[in-house]
C-alpha cells in the first residue's frame, strides 16, 4: 500500500506524521501498535519512504519519485535495516540485536536517513530489550527507529516510554491471504461423523498448503539475503551463513503458517457462533463464509461445535511447542471427522 492509501485509512495519524516531516521534527523512535503484523510492516515501509523523501510536498507527503523514494519502494535503500524473529522459537535474541545495532552504527551518507525497523518487537527477549535500551536512548545521528508490535504489553516499560506510541488498530483481522490460498474451501467439508476419509483428504490438502507457504518463505528469505557474502571461502563461515539462512526461512514460514492457523481458528469459532443461533450479519468475519453459505442453514450441535473449537485450540498450542506439524494436523482432522 502507498502512503496515500494509509492516509485514507488513518487520516489523523498520517496528517500528524506529515506535519512532523514538514516541520523537520520527526521523532527518533516510534512504536507502531496494531492487530496485524503484515499491516504494520506495510505502514512502516510507507512511513520510511515518507521520512527518507528528499522532495516532500508542502503537506509532508512523500514525492514518490526522488532517488530515496524509489529506492525504498524497490527495496534498494541500503540505509534501511530490518530485524525480525529468525528462528522457529520466534525470539529475537540478544546476538541478533547486537548485529542490528552494529549495522545502525555505520556512518550514513549526506542526505540519507538511516531507518531501523524491528518487526514483531514483542518477541524480543529480555536480554535483547535491555541491550537495545542504550541505542533507543541515544540513537546514532540521522537515524530513525521503528518498532512494530501486536502486543505492546510484552515490551519493557522502559522501551515503551522512549518511543512515540502510535496506534494503528483496526479491530479486525484480515483473512484475505487465507481465502486466497483456499483455506476455507479446504475446511468446509470437516464436520463430526464425516468419516476418516474426509479427515485424511483434508489433512493432505493442508499439508500441500503448508508446503506452498514454505516455498514462499524460502523465496522471501532468498530475496532478503545479503549477497555480499556469496563468495566466502571459509567453510566454517559458509556453514554459519547457511544456518542463518535456514533459520530465516523457518521463521518466515512459521509467521506465514500462523496466519493460516488464525484463519482456521476463526472458521471454527464462527461455526460455533452459528450453532448458537448468531445471525450472519452479526458474525465478526462473515466474508470467510463466501461460497459456503450452506453453513448458515446447517444444523450444528452447539456442544460439538464448542468441542471442535477446543480441539483446534489444543492443536495450535501443540504447534507452538514445536510438536511435529504433520502428526498434529493428522490427529486433529481425524478427531474432528470421527464417527
Amino acid at each position: 500500500m502507498r502512503w496515500a492509501e494509509f492516509a485514507a485509512l488513518h487520516p489523523r495519524v498520517c496528517a500528524s506524521l506529515q506535519r512532523a516531516k514538514r516541520q523537520g521534527r520527526t521523532g527518533q523512535a516510534y512504536l507502531f501498535q496494531g492487530d496485524s503484523t503484515d499491516f504494520l510492516e506495510e505502514f512502516a515501509m510507507a512511513w520510511a519512504q515518507a521520512a527518507a523523501c528528499t522532495d516532500s510536498g508542502d503537506d509532508g507527503a512523500p514525492c514518490g519519485v526522488c532517488p530515496n523514494c524509489r529506492q525504498v519502494e524497490s527495496g534498494l535503500y541500503t540505509e534501511l535495516i530490518r530485524l525480525r524473529p529468525q528462528s522457529k522459537s520466534r525470539i529475537i535474541t540478544v546476538d541478533a540485536m547486537r548485529q542490528f545495532e552494529a549495522a545502525l552504527s555505520l556512518a550514513v551518507p549526506p542526505g540519507r536517513l538511516k531507518i531501523g525497523i524491528i518487526s514483531e518487537a514483542e518477541n524480543m527477549g529480555d536480554d535483547a530489550q535491555n541491550a537495545f535500551l542504550k541505542t533507543l536512548e541515544e540513537p546514532p545521528a540521522s537515524t530513525m527507529l521503528l518498532l512494530l508490535t501486536v502486543n505492546a504489553r510484552r515490551l519493557l516499560p522502559t522501551i515503551r516510554s522512549r518511543c512515540q506510541c502510535i496506534s494503528l488498530m483496526r479491530n479486525r483481522q484480515d483473512y484475505s491471504k487465507a481465502m486466497q490460498e483456499g483455506l476455507f474451501d479446504i475446511l468446509a467439508p470437516v464436520r463430526r461423523r464425516a468419516g476418516a476419509s474426509v479427515g485424511v483428504r483434508t489433512a493432505a490438502k493442508l499439508r500441500a498448503l503448508f508446503g506452498r507457504l514454505h516455498d514462499m518463505a524460502e523465496e522471501t528469505a532468498e530475496q532478503n539475503r545479503d549477497h555480499s557474502w556469496d563468495n566466502v571461502e571459509d567453510p566454517t563461515l559458509r556453514k554459519q551463513l547457511a544456518d542463518e539462512q535456514l533459520a530465516r526461512t523457518e521463521a518466515e514460514y512459521v509467521r506465514l503458517r500462523q496466519g493460516m492457523l488464525d484463519g482456521m481458528q476463526a472458521w471454527f469459532l464462527q461455526r460455533m457462533l452459528l450453532a448458537s443461533g448468531v445471525q450472519k450479519e452479526l458474525l465478526p468475519h462473515p466474508e470467510i463464509l463466501t461460497g459456503h453459505e450452506e453453513l448458515l442453514t446447517e444444523t450444528i450441535d452447539p456442544w460439538e461445535a464448542g468441542e471442535d473449537v477446543r480441539q483446534v485450540g489444543d492443536a495450535l498450542k501443540c504447534l507452538q511447542s514445536n510438536v511435529d506439524e504433520q502428526m498434529v494436523m493428522d490427529t486433529l482432522l481425524l478427531a474432528l471427522t470421527a464417527r
